[in-house]
């Protein structure tokens, strides 16, 4: 058996990148940047102002007190997106809304909480310095420079920050396409039926999810029987995807059939077992230029499995920059974890900001049966290797995989 850590820089170094395509503004939501994105002009074009108010001179506002206030005429009314016909001379002011162009003459704007909100004179009751409430020109861009990098994930700000770079269309990586197979006699679907001693097919499932969720297409290929001939079948039907993922058939009993399978396909295989609970028995393999996950049947095996190993896969393959890996970090825990000892343990939990820092609350049932168990988790505590309780209060290193909640 080889470490989680060992398992993983084989899988990343095994990677190949995808190629790339254009896509429109509206298509780009968690895609992957592959191309660096410049600002096209200056934003704002100019000065302008943060807020609804009166675009003054702050040398008028000098004096300005509530029994006393500066007294200003006021010039002209000036909307988001027109232009200042007039000058803002000593003694003047003009009415202006957020978002419009600072006048000339004018360096400060005095934002109407201040005022009475005059229409023909202005009355404004405390002196501001120069500059209040101007947001200056290049404040959020300046032209040429590089906005978004080759390599970054699109979120909702990134699409803002396209649109005003006037991105219509962009290159970004291909989805990658993920085969999903799931093996043994005992699996019937979701819409069969259920006899006694069979086990609903929810792997396919919930490994499409995961695929779709990490920005992948997943392709169902579907249940395959218990014996070579229709493992190597479906295996050679998959080749088409750019990754491959089997659960079930990995291990070491008279049914299990995918280590027979890639051998007669000439597959070269990376690791064959991890030292870790759940998903001991975790295959990486190389066929024909794909790269083949063979992960257990358990289903919480089969997704802590995913998210260690084929989720930072798929972000390289797609060109992501920065750590790949799921993010780890330090928490108390809500309650005591225990283990066996023999190897690192990967224990569900769910993590919550409380009191000012992260606690991981244990699910109830930790068997790598227990599908129920990933349902509220977006944690997996490590309990090392020779560590058979941790108490609670304890802090714990603890891998996310998925948001933190309050």
């Amino acid at each position: 058996m080889i470490s989680v850590e060992e398992a993983q820089q084989r899988v990343l170094h095994a990677v190949h990148l995808l190629g790339a395509e254009r896509v429109s503004l509206r298509e780009t939501l968690d895609r992957v940047l592959r191309e660096d994105v410049h600002a096209t002009h200056d934003i704002p074009q100019g000065d302008n102002t943060a807020m609804d108010g009166y675009a003054v001179r702050a040398a008028d506002l000098a004096t300005a007190t509530a029994d006393a206030p500066a007294v200003l005429r006021v010039i002209e009314d000036l909307a988001a997106g027109s232009l200042a016909r007039k000058r803002v001379e000593p003694g003047s002011a003009v009415r202006i809304m957020t978002g419009a162009l600072i006048p000339d003459g004018a360096d400060t704007v005095a934002h109407v909480e201040i005022t009475d909100a005059g229409s023909a004179v202005v009355r404004v009751f405390r002196p501001l310095a120069s500059g209040t409430n101007v947001r200056r020109r290049g404040e959020d861009m300046t032209r040429g420079s590089l906005v978004l990098a080759c390599g970054a994930r699109i979120g909702p700000a990134e699409v803002g920050v396209l649109a005003s770079a006037q991105k219509s269309m962009i290159r970004v990586a291909r989805r990658p396409t993920v085969a999903i197979i799931s093996t043994g006699d005992e699996i019937v679907d979701v819409d069969g039926v259920l006899e006694l001693g069979k086990v609903i097919n929810s792997n396919s499932y919930s490994l499409a999810a995961l695929a779709s969720a990490a920005g992948a297409i997943p392709r169902m290929i579907g249940i395959v029987p218990d014996t070579r001939e229709a493992t190597i079948a479906a295996i050679e039907s998959a080749l088409e995807s750019d990754f491959l993922v089997s659960s079930g058939g990995v291990s070491v009993g008279a049914y299990d059939f995918v280590k027979e399978a890639l051998d007669a396909l000439g597959a070269e295989t990376s690791f064959w077992q991890v030292s870790m609970k759940p998903g001991k028995p975790v295959v990486l393999s190389t066929l024909r230029d794909r790269l083949y996950f063979g992960l257990p049947g358990n289903p919480v095996s089969c997704m802590v499995s995913f998210h260690l190993f084929i989720i930072p896969a798929l972000r390289k393959a797609m060109g992501e920059l920065g750590d790949l890996l799921p993010p780890a970090v330090d928490v108390r825990l809500g309650g005591s974890l225990r283990s066996r000892g023999d190897r690192r343990t990967y224990q569900r939990v769910r993590v919550v900001a409380a009191g000012g820092e992260l606690v991981a609350f244990p699910m109830t049932a930790q068997g790598f049966g227990v599908s129920t168990s990933m349902v509220e988790a977006n944690g997996l505590a490590i309990v090392e290797e020779g560590i058979t309780r941790i108490e609670e209060g304890a802090m714990v290193r603890t891998v996310l995989i998925g948001p933190i909640r309050s």
